[in-house]
């Protein structure tokens, strides 16, 4: 049988991205962002924001854990200073490095990725 292709993205995409994007939401609101601030941060509807701080995106047991990683939490509260402080860089803001870390060192996942962190 021959080998089945993997997209560690497709998989991140259904599971950890929208963990991540909540408890960056949360994150947001917390610091004072409204929701249509974070929206517009995040590049989704004001609707999908509100699902996310409601719980209602995002799976509950992996923001757990994921929030109880100290080094993720760290990684994340990171990231989101750099959007409150408006950070100038050449490099847009992304999430990949967010949900590498999250995929590999939190969850041991094994599906390599460009964005994987060593």
């Amino acid at each position: 049988m021959p080998k089945k292709i993997i997209v560690p993205c497709e998989v991140a995409v259904k599971d950890v991205i929208p963990a991540i994007k909540a408890l960056l939401a949360i994150k947001l609101s917390e610091r004072g962002y409204s929701q249509k601030e974070i929206a517009e941060i995040l590049d989704i509807s004001i609707a999908e924001v509100n699902y996310l701080l409601k719980g209602k995106r995002g799976d509950e047991e992996l923001k757990k854990i994921l929030s109880k990683d100290s080094d993720f939490m760290d990684l994340l509260e990171s990231f989101s200073r750099k959007i409150v402080n408006n950070e100038k860089s050449t490099d847009p803001l992304s999430l990949c490095v967010l949900c590498s870390y999250a995929r590999r060192k939190v969850l041991k996942q094994e599906q390599a990725c460009p964005y994987d962190i060593t």
